[in-house]
């Protein structure tokens, strides 16, 4: 049995419970928050006995397997070495840490201690992205991707989370060096950086703000985001952010060297776009009846998951959870790989200094890190 603790006792923290009872094998056993009271409603919203205000002291009283930690990012680094030392597995809610020295330095604890860190990147495996990953083993690209693009994108109608975070000055994503993006933006990245290699020479970023948002009295919030990337392969990827898109935009789109994928994680839909090319209306006719036959193709593959429930709200935190456990029980490789975790840190590095600066650069991110490079101008 994988005894499993939740730190952090916000909205997030119910999900995780639900998730961790999913899995066979595992269960909440304790709960902590600094507000005792937080962590007393979630512990009796679940029936779960063990419930603490102090970390160090249920480290200590439970000794959980797993720790998962769902506070705000700015004290993942130092929640998630105080557990990796007391000899717990640690799975870090997204984003993974504030910088990327923080994320460097909670892998090589984690590899010091033999431990696992799991990076909650839940969307990583959800079930349309576990089907890409299928297509993508059969080589439906014919080579590895040449273009990347990915797009998330966030309603401001859902007042429950902008309207505190525009309201209070001090609010926790508003310190964040990404303020409102920063929270937000490292499951659209980590879909990229699954496919870039560790050697990222480009990264281009640019943000503002919304007249939407500006109506809405966004003062210093900026919610539109626009980044451009390069690695030393030559392979290049687009991210984007927005608040604007309607219907809400997340997707991703691999484009290869023979065919191109496009994976929607709104539908929940995985479209392949074949290279061949047609002859006289054939080009008319073809590609749209191809294309109805996928949408037909994947009603049916999404009608089997809903009925043999593998899609359902919150699948792809179940599916990682799943992974995390297991890996913690057999001792394997991390669900989503150190690699790209640390590449999505770097990345976000970058964007969000380039979000600071007033000229735009051109920056490299390399498997030691970030090094600014030329400043370029953009037409």
């Amino acid at each position: 049995m994988v005894r499993v603790a939740i730190v952090g006792c916000g909205k997030i923290a119910d999900q995780h419970v639900q998730a961790v009872r999913r899995v066979a094998g595992s269960t909440v056993v304790a709960v902590c928050d600094r507000e005792i009271l937080m962590a007393r409603q979630l512990a009796e919203r679940f029936g779960i006995e063990s419930c603490h205000d102090d970390l160090r002291e249920m480290l200590r009283a439970v000794r959980p397997d797993v720790v998962h930690v769902t506070t705000p990012p700015q004290s993942h680094h130092a929640l998630a070495l105080s557990c990796l030392d007391a000899g717990s597995h640690v799975y870090l809610e997204k984003p993974f840490t504030v910088t990327a020295a923080e994320a460097e330095d909670v892998v090589a604890a984690a590899k010091r201690h033999g431990l696992l860190v799991t990076a909650g990147h839940n969307y990583l495996v959800s079930f349309e992205m576990l089907r890409l990953r299928r297509l993508l083993e059969a080589d439906v690209l014919a080579g590895p991707p040449r273009h990347i693009e990915s797009y998330w994108s966030y309603d401001l109608g859902d007042t429950s989370y902008v309207g505190p975070l525009l309201g209070d000055a001090n609010h926790w994503v508003r310190r964040l060096p990404g303020g409102l993006l920063h929270n937000i933006i490292s499951h659209g990245i980590a879909r990229i950086a699954e496919f870039l290699d560790d050697e990222v020479t480009d990264v281009i970023a640019r943000a503002h703000q919304s007249e939407r948002l500006r109506r809405m009295g966004g003062q210093d919030v900026l919610d539109e985001l626009r980044v451009m990337l390069r690695d030393r392969n030559g392979t290049t990827a687009n991210f984007c952010f927005s608040t604007q898109i309607k219907p809400g935009l997340n997707q991703l789109r691999l484009y290869g060297p023979g065919n191109s994928v496009v994976v929607d994680l709104t539908s929940g839909s995985v479209i392949v776009h074949q290279g061949r090319s047609f002859k006289s209306y054939l080009t008319y006719l073809a590609p749209p009846l191809l294309t109805a036959r996928e949408h037909l193709r994947n009603g049916w593959h999404n009608l089997v998951g809903i009925a043999r429930q593998r899609i359902y709200q919150d699948a792809g935190m179940t599916e990682l959870v799943r992974r995390c456990h297991a890996a913690v029980v057999s001792g394997g490789p991390p669900p989503i790989p150190y690699r790209e975790v640390l590449l999505t840190a770097r990345i976000m590095d970058v964007v969000f200094a380039q979000m600071r600066d007033t000229g735009p650069a051109l920056a490299a991110v390399t498997s030691k890190g970030v090094s600014a490079r030329a400043a370029v101008e953009l037409a």
